[in-house]
Parts: structure tokens; C-alpha cells; sequence
């Protein structure tokens, strides 16, 4: 789950993906429920933000799975998720961008 927001609202945001709040995209109601695995900060911009949220989204559908029966799918997911920042942070030169993962890929 990729959104953009604020610090401010994320956990808000996160809810309303969650169905806990009214507003959540209907798209991620079949995931649910959803937990913060990374945040990243300092874009310039909303427009940045968006263009960047694209890129990976794009490159993480794009990017086939490994799969490893030893290993939790979630870690599966999460390394996929993180192949796949590393390559869009690289293809759009955004070194400046600070990435904070809350669970380990």
C-alpha cells in the first residue's frame, strides 16, 4: 500500500485504507487490513510525491516475485516492494529522498 500524505494525516490515511474511518480508496479494501511497513520524506512537492508514487507502483507490478518457501510472504512482499523503491529512487534521482522502513524487508 502506497499513499501520499502528510505526517500530519498519515495515520489517518492509514485508517480510512483500513475501513476504520470514512474515505479509503475502494482499490485497497481487499488487502485490508494494512500496516505501515515505510515512510519516505522530502519531496519537494505533492506533484513529486505522485510522480514518484507512479514510478514505483509501475516498477513493483513490472518486477516479477521471488518466491522462497523458507521465507514469510510478508518479508517476500517487502523485499519486492523495496527492489522495486530502489530502482524508481534511481531512475528519477531522487538520492535526496530519506526512507525509513518501519518493518524489515
Amino acid at each position: 500500500m502506497v499513499f501520499v500524505c502528510s505526517q500530519y494525516d498519515l495515520l489517518s490515511r492509514l485508517k480510512q485504507h483500513n475501513g476504520e474511518l470514512k474515505g479509503g480508496a475502494k482499490a485497497s479494501s481487499a488487502g485490508r487490513p494494512w500496516s505501515l511497513a515505510c515512510i519516505i520524506r522530502g519531496f519537494k512537492d505533492r506533484s513529486e510525491a505522485c510522480k514518484f508514487e507512479t514510478k514505483w507502483k509501475s516498477l513493483s507490478r513490472k518486477t516479477c516475485r521471488k518466491k522462497n518457501k523458507d521465507c514469510p510472504s510478508t518479508n517476500l512482499l517487502l523485499q519486492h516492494r523495496e527492489a522495486a523503491l530502489i530502482q524508481a529512487k534511481a531512475s528519477l534521482d531522487c538520492d535526496y529522498l530519506h526512507i525509513e522502513w518501519r518493518m524489515k524487508p
